[in-house]
């Protein structure tokens, strides 16, 4: 039986071609959180007054040229978008707002920080995403929505207000990503403890309908994710790859770190290895999705020698395998709808697919031949992507083909991709039947 992939057969509308075809990002959580050093959420995690934290804003201080050194690494690291925390649960805006002076223009910095990170990431060409959180803790009406309840329209006020100048004061945004869509009395994000009020839902308490639709007016193409209360353009899953259906576009967001720790971190011994990050990029994008690969930088802006040792050697693999991942689609290799996740030659590593060709991403390096099975139609011709080497292609028994002629060794220290060129698109064979044992299966 081939593998059929109805999930990923619809191209979407127009506004999403850019997304589908990026593949890859980077979210940047960043704020006065930063200048401590212990993760964006340590105001609650530490439950620390408003009077302890507010000071720690005259220290978020960041050099000029912060976002442009970011703007650049990203680039390097091969990134296609740049997602900003430009408010977070903390309540701090790193833009000019009316409706909280708790903001970097009047708290701390003296400037909109914001605006210098949109100009610089269209400087260097990368498309321009802002996060918003929906909650604030600095409310005391959403910890005691019952003995704060003239609180609950103010904080649903001062989201519209500060989503309107975020639409209104940067030029084009391309991506509009809330996070945090709590109700009042839900407790530490939602994790620890608390009753939330009754009676409504989180797109009802935000008035998420009429939130997005003064969105779209402002910026008609911009994409919107699905964390409002509404399902939104994209689904989000956070710190893991997993796939939504019926032709979804998503994104998976992950730390470097374990903990997960989304903010800076200042001493973080539990992290992902490159190897780790880009066997994570894969796994998303085989299976239709995007990566975010999160980064928290210091409180002056730069980032810290292990989240630069993540993304050099990424933004060096993509520089010659880029081809693998940007703009390709599953393809027919899987069926992740029937939960075949792993597909065949997943002891190999990952296929990738852009009409008649496949990227098979070896992160378990098979030596110097590899064995195509289960994948059809015939193979006409193999280069080793790494190096530009042709290969050779022997059919053999069970429909299986030798891709002869790799390197001894592992060419590239992440991982090598096979670039395999076939007689049609490459579908995968889910089912065997007993004829393999003898050596006479065929493909169908």
């Amino acid at each position: 039986m081939r593998v059929g992939n109805p999930m990923y057969g619809k191209a979407g509308p127009r506004r999403l071609r850019w997304f589908r075809q990026a593949r890859l990002g980077m979210f940047v959580h960043w704020g006065v959180y930063s200048v401590l050093g212990r993760g964006e959420q340590i105001i609650y995690r530490d439950i620390m007054p408003e009077a302890e934290y507010r000071p720690y804003a005259m220290r978020f201080k960041p050099p000029k040229d912060w976002a442009r050194r970011l703007a650049r690494q990203a680039k390097a690291a091969g990134m296609k978008y740049v997602v900003l925390t430009t408010r977070h649960a903390d309540g701090y805006c790193l833009f000019d707002t009316a409706a909280d002076d708790f903001n970097a223009v009047k708290t701390g910095p003296g400037r909109d920080l914001v605006a210098e990170f949109a100009a610089a990431c269209r400087g260097a060409g990368l498309r321009v995403g802002f996060y918003y959180s929906l909650l604030n803790w600095r409310w005391r009406g959403y910890w005691s929505p019952e003995r704060h309840p003239e609180d609950l329209p103010q904080m649903v006020a001062q989201v519209h207000t500060q989503v309107r100048e975020l639409m209104s004061n940067y030029g084009k945004v391309d991506i509009l990503w809330y996070d945090a869509g709590l109700l009042p009395g839900e407790g530490g994000h939602g994790m620890w403890g608390g009753r939330p009020i009754r009676g409504t839902t989180v797109a009802g308490f935000y008035r998420s309908r009429e939130l997005n639709a003064m969105v779209r007016r402002l910026q008609p193409g911009i994409l919107i994710n699905n964390r409002a209360g509404l399902p939104g353009d994209f689904g989000t899953p956070e710190q893991r790859i997993t796939p939504e259906g019926a032709g979804r576009p998503w994104e998976a967001c992950m730390t470097i770190n374990y903990a997960p720790g989304w903010g800076f971190l200042r001493g973080s011994t539990a992290n992902k290895t490159p190897g780790e990050v880009l066997f994570n990029l894969m796994d998303a994008v085989r299976m239709g999705g995007n990566f975010l690969l999160n980064v928290g930088p210091k409180g002056d802006g730069s980032l810290d020698r292990r989240e630069r040792s993540i993304l050099k050697p990424l933004g060096k693999w993509l520089a010659k395998h880029g081809e693998a991942v940007y703009g390709t689609e599953p393809g027919a290799v899987c069926d992740f709808s029937e939960k075949r996740v792993q597909g065949p030659m997943f002891h190999y590593g990952m296929w990738t697919c852009r009409g008649r060709t496949g990227y098979l991403t070896l992160f378990y390096y098979p030596g110097e031949t590899l064995v195509v099975s289960k994948i059809g139609p015939r193979i006409r011709s193999a280069v080793l992507l790494t190096t530009g080497r042709r290969l050779k292609v022997e059919r053999t028994t069970n429909d299986r083909t030798l891709i002869r002629g790799l390197p001894r060794r592992p060419p590239d220290p992440l991982a090598a991709v096979v670039k395999v060129e076939f007689e049609g698109p490459p579908y995968g064979v889910a089912d065997l039947d007993c004829r393999w044992v003898d050596g006479d299966w065929k493909l169908p």
